[in-house]
């Protein structure tokens, strides 16, 4: 193998500061893109059913004129299920024949269903119109859709989430657009508009909290909180259906 001198091996490898000014540029100019690009493989898992918890035995306290016992439940606060303790509640009342009586109660309806979709999975980069959605996320919720069409849900609230990175304000609009689309897919699957409430959240009920992790890898460590979930009531529940009367 041939020698080559130090003058050839400098031309073959200019070091200016042009040149090096150029490569930054670049480098800025595609770190988008391989930041997506790093977080892709990540996000290909796509409707995830978190499980609701069993239900809780409560020991009824001893009868109160007047009142009833109302059975505790689960309840999804904030991205996660919390129990809510059972409590007394004013008996309802109605005459019949003269006397009144107690109206029964239906039973404690079970928790709400709860479906996580990873947004990087839904939607491009910094995207978020239903035109937007990939064709693997119109599957998926066109699953889902026939899920509901079939069900005994009353209502389903579609919640965007973004992770924290960005303004407070830049993240509500996009997971608000987010859930808007989301919505919009599965009306246009059937599911009647009046069933569905859609409502942004920004970064709010993070999944996880990724300290550590700077640049790139924090990029991929919060991609878990990048979601839109998918909460649905079932008909006989009236502590949800209320809310959307």
């Amino acid at each position: 193998m041939t020698n080559r001198t130090s003058s050839e091996r400098a031309k073959q490898t200019p070091l200016s500061l042009t040149s090096i000014s150029r490569r930054q540029s670049v480098i800025r100019f595609l770190a988008p893109v391989l930041l997506f690009g790093a977080i892709a493989p990540a996000a290909f898992a796509q409707v995830v059913l978190v499980p609701a918890p069993p239900p809780r035995y409560e020991q009824a306290p001893a009868p109160r004129p007047g009142f009833e016992w109302q059975q505790g439940y689960w309840q999804w606060e904030h991205g996660r299920y919390a129990w809510i303790p059972g409590s007394w509640t004013a008996a309802d009342l109605h005459v019949r024949h003269g006397y009144p009586g107690r109206i029964e109660r239906a039973s404690m309806a079970p928790a709400p269903r709860v479906e996580r979709l990873s947004a990087d999975a839904l939607f491009p980069f910094d995207r978020g119109n239903v035109g937007d959605i990939s064709a693997s996320g119109r599957s998926d919720l066109a699953q889902i859709a026939a899920r509901l069409r079939s069900s005994r849900a009353s209502h389903v609230e579609v919640r965007g989430y973004t992770d924290r990175l960005g303004s407070d304000s830049y993240n509500m609009n996009l997971s608000q657009q987010r859930a808007n689309a989301v919505k919009s897919a599965l009306v246009a699957q059937g599911v009647p508009a009046a069933k569905i409430s859609a409502v942004g959240l920004g970064a709010q009920d993070p999944i996880v909290q990724c300290t550590r992790p700077s640049g790139p890898g924090l990029v991929h460590c919060l991609q878990p909180n990048r979601r839109v979930e998918l909460v649905s009531f079932v008909a006989d529940d009236r502590r949800w259906a209320d809310r959307y009367q």
